[in-house]
């Protein structure tokens, strides 16, 4: 099998050879291989760029590519919003474009396209599906509706809202799926194999499961119907303890489910086993960053064993540091293709993969 068809068939919960393993993102850390900051990167030429981001994954052994490092923030500066550029990781938002709800009806959704920086990343994404496209998954990722509205709004307005002005939050969320569905229309047209979204906002950590129910469901929802048949594969990551929403996660309709390291994979393998697949979660920063060799490789297989290999695919509990050493990469890489599974081949024969 091709790293693409270990991915794919995992979020198919089909079975596979291995124990799949891949990043979650990781474009900032791709630049950082080469000392290139997100902003520096956007001036060199297009497929200088797109080659050393192919050659940080391929050595990583990761079997998803992630194009489009940094686009998330970069939408906002399109639609009006100001950035601070940093020296290593994507840009900061600094100033918000929505002052008041009432703005959203002048602000035309397509107004991203025409932006110089969101089209070279376009460009570079182009380029890196040529070069992986046959036997990688690649990947392309963009915020969720609630953290995009918290960016373009403010994220203390936005919450203050979901208590005063229900009706406001409803109609920016509205807007904002379709901004999403907007944007990643791109990739679906260069033919990405599977669309990720970050919706750090929607954490248990910062709001309720009843604020997630009522304002960030519904919003999924039709997020993912509306790619429902499009041809590619769908991953939703939330950042922090989202262990009282797991099943609200399920219910989106989603592909694949991709859990940060505070959540417990025993409990995701009771929500999602059979059901769906799901992805995490080793600690990107105090394992993967900093852990000896023996403390990832433990770490890994205790995800294995925990999660178990069915629609299982390893990753970090959410994007690594630009300064992750590239060997802890290549071991969390490791334990995954030497971990002992049961496995099925063509005809269906179980053998032990060791």
């Amino acid at each position: 099998m091709t790293a693409k068809e270990v991915i794919l068939n995992a979020i198919a919960m089909k079975p596979v050879e291995r124990v799949p393993f891949a990043l979650f993102l990781g474009g900032s850390w791709a630049l950082g291989t080469q000392n290139l900051s997100f902003e520096a990167a956007l001036k060199r030429p297009v497929k200088e760029i797109a080659a050393i981001i192919v050659k940080a994954y391929r050595a990583s052994g990761s079997d998803i590519v992630w194009a489009a490092p940094g686009s998330g923030n970069l939408i906002v500066r399109a639609l009006g919003g100001k950035l601070k550029f940093r020296q290593a990781g994507p840009p900061d938002v600094v100033e918000p474009v929505i002052k008041n709800p009432e703005m959203l009806g002048s602000i035309d959704i397509e107004q991203f396209k025409k932006d110089a920086m969101l089209r070279r990343t376009m460009e570079i994404t182009k380029y890196i599906l040529k070069e992986t496209a046959p036997y990688f998954a690649t990947g392309g990722s963009m915020w969720g509706p609630l953290t995009l509205a918290g960016l373009l709004y403010g994220t203390e307005p936005l919450m203050r809202d979901m208590r005063r002005n229900k009706q406001a939050v409803h109609a920016i969320l509205d807007w904002t799926a379709r901004l999403y569905l907007a944007y990643v229309e791109t990739y679906i047209n260069d033919g990405m194999d599977i669309i990720a979204m970050g919706e750090p906002s929607a954490s248990g950590d910062i709001i309720s499961r009843q604020h997630f129910s009522e304002f960030v469901l519904p919003a999924l929802k039709n997020i993912y119907r509306a790619l429902s048949g499009r041809g590619v594969k769908t991953c939703l990551h939330i950042c922090g303890n989202v262990e009282n929403r797991l099943d609200l996660m399920y219910e989106t309709g989603v592909d694949v489910i991709s859990v940060d390291y505070k959540v417990s994979l025993k409990k995701a393998r009771d929500v999602f086993s059979g059901r769906l697949a799901f992805a995490g979660n080793v600690d990107p920063v105090a394992v993967l960053q900093d852990g000896t060799a023996d403390e990832i490789k433990q770490s890994c297989c205790r995800c294995i064993e925990d999660a178990g290999t069915s629609g299982f695919i390893l990753m970090p509990g959410c994007d690594i540091s630009p300064s992750t050493p590239l060997e802890n990469i290549k071991t969390m890489m490791d334990a995954a293709r030497s971990y002992p599974c049961t496995m099925r081949t063509q005809n269906t024969t179980e053998y032990e993969l060791l």
